[in-house]
């Protein structure tokens, strides 16, 4: 097996990306990439998603991407509006791999409103201020054509100004960095990432479940806050509560698998979550 520094991980992203983009839901493209990173000397892959949803007259980008995947972001998000301006930018919190490609969305198109809780995004991308636009759970965005674009309020979350989003047509939840998993980082030296495909693939289509594992690694770096609180399990049930009331069938993390079967996912992650942090 080749040595990691042997790798060209730029290379093998760009490779990796290539189950992607996929038409998820009613309006719903998934895009992104699935990154590469090296991990105690071992090579692991995550996504770094983002979600473009579209009306007849309107769309939102759902996060930007990570700034090394700006190349298939605008690409994607171009080729599938087929020449249309992307109407909103919809940012659910303002850590690199979901902000990373503000500014040159924004360059890209000058008349983009960039929603969110974006009480402090002046202080990280002050070139986009006239753009800004702060939302709060409730409001709605009419994209045409009995498409809209729901802001919801965030059951998990890693940033206070964290905002989770809903595409009631498309019954898809947007859920950032809640639900986040890696592949397989269970897998042994001899087969390091994920089997070929897995990137584009929906939780109901991988060949196994979600391990405990998975979601445990990646919720222990990206879900920090959870070793301060004691409600996990009422957020984690109002997560149950949230889909059941919006009539939600798929969840949409930026960090992992489309979910199909949230009930039975559910209950994986919370696991994850105990392990990286008992509590």
């Amino acid at each position: 097996m080749s040595k990691i520094e042997d790798l060209d991980l730029d290379a093998m992203a760009h490779e990796l990306s290539s189950d992607l983009p996929r038409l998820v839901a009613d309006g719903v493209t998934w895009i992104g990439a699935c990154l590469p990173f090296e991990v105690d000397g071992r090579l692991i892959h995550g996504h770094n998603s983002a979600y473009l949803v579209q009306g007849t007259e309107g769309s939102v980008l759902v996060d930007t991407g990570a700034p090394s995947s700006w190349w298939a972001i605008e690409e994607v998000v171009e080729r599938v509006l087929g020449g249309r301006d992307l109407t909103y930018l919809f940012v659910t919190h303002p850590e690199l791999p979901h902000t990373g490609n503000l500014p040159r969305f924004v360059e890209k198109y000058p008349e983009i409103q960039v929603i969110g809780d974006v009480r402090d995004y002046h202080l990280f991308y002050p070139e986009v201020v006239p753009n800004l636009r702060a939302t709060r759970p409730g409001d709605r965005f009419d994209l045409g054509g009995g498409h809209e674009f729901l802001v919801v309020e965030a059951m998990i979350r890693d940033l206070p100004n964290t905002q989770w989003g809903y595409a009631p047509r498309a019954k898809s939840l947007f859920t950032a960095d809640g639900f986040c998993y890696m592949h397989r980082p269970e897998l042994d030296d001899e087969d390091p990432a994920h089997l070929p495909g897995e990137c584009g693939l929906t939780t109901g289509e991988l060949r196994r479940p979600i391990a405990v594992e998975n979601a445990a690694f990646f919720t222990g770096s990206a879900l920090y806050f959870s070793r301060f609180v004691d409600d996990a399990d009422e957020r984690y049930a109002g997560v149950a509560d949230l889909a059941r009331e919006l009539g939600a069938e798929l969840v949409c993390p930026t960090h992992g698998n489309v979910i199909t079967d949230l009930l039975d996912v559910l209950p994986i992650v919370r696991a994850g979550h105990k392990q990286a942090y008992r509590a």
